[in-house]
């Protein structure tokens, strides 16, 4: 069903990435001590990480919110955010590759950078879906294409581009992750911490999938009225969470070991 645009809940949604904006820029000052214009580098380089980890953190989102609503009754008012923060996420991510691409000549100077390249390549497969997702949330749209194949493009676009993400950030970041882990005496980088998060969301989600909709995503069914279903579900989402917090606090701990 399509859901009407709403100010009130883009303003919520805003609010969230702004929140997340600050946070994640007082942690990259803390890590590196400054913020903007830091030595060696581009002005905007460390703003550019903190709007990418918004970016990430909220296109995230839009794929927890689902599991969350499911498992947990409470929280069911977070289903109608969804739209706006995953839309606003779209238009973060591509704001980030606008500024790499335009506004960080010093660490990503434009001939070096080749979209043939894995993580360029999948950065840019992120951002075109990202475009098309959010003229598939367009009410003509729908009506145009049709309920289900307007459902079936949504999960699987999302899908795709999380996916993207993973790789853009898995390769592009992996070996200094490595010398980090091996070398440094620093806090995390945040996009470690970050992807640690996402990857979690994913893993839940592939959990659903693969054990309680037992279709890998090509047809839904309401596990929710299945108590049995819903309360695996649950269960599979707290003991993810227990491991995923504990290794971001023994990612966090890593300086002092």
């Amino acid at each position: 069903m399509h859901k009407p645009s709403s100010v009130r809940d883009y303003l919520i949604a805003g609010l969230i990435a702004i929140s997340l904006f600050v946070f994640f820029g007082l942690y990259l000052s803390f890590r590196h001590g400054a913020l903007f214009g830091a030595p060696m580098t581009d002005a905007l380089y460390y703003p550019n990480k903190a709007l990418a980890g918004v970016a990430m953190t909220m296109l995230a989102l839009t794929f927890l919110i689902g599991p969350i609503v499911r498992y947990f009754d409470r929280y069911d008012t977070w289903l109608s955010y969804r739209k706006e923060i995953g839309i606003l996420a779209g238009f973060l991510a591509i704001l980030h590759g606008l500024v790499s691409y335009y506004l960080l000549p010093i660490k990503f100077p434009r001939v070096w950078i080749e979209f043939s390249a894995l993580e360029f390549g999948a950065g840019l497969i992120g951002a075109i879906l990202l475009v098309a997702l959010f003229v598939l949330s367009w009410k003509s749209i729908i009506l145009l294409v049709g309920g289900g194949t307007w459902w079936f493009l949504q999960r699987w676009g999302l899908r795709v581009t999380v996916i993207a993400t993973l790789v853009h950030v898995y390769v592009m970041k992996w070996s200094s992750w490595v010398t980090w882990y091996t070398t440094g005496n620093n806090l995390p980088a945040l996009g470690l911490l970050l992807t640690l998060f996402i990857t979690w969301v994913v893993a839940v989600r592939l959990y659903e999938s693969l054990f309680l909709f037992r279709a890998c995503g090509f047809a839904t069914k309401e596990i929710c009225m299945d108590i049995e279903i819903k309360s695996r579900g649950r269960r599979f989402f707290l003991l993810s969470f227990v491991v995923y917090a504990l290794l971001s606090a023994l990612m966090l701990l890593r300086p002092l070991f």
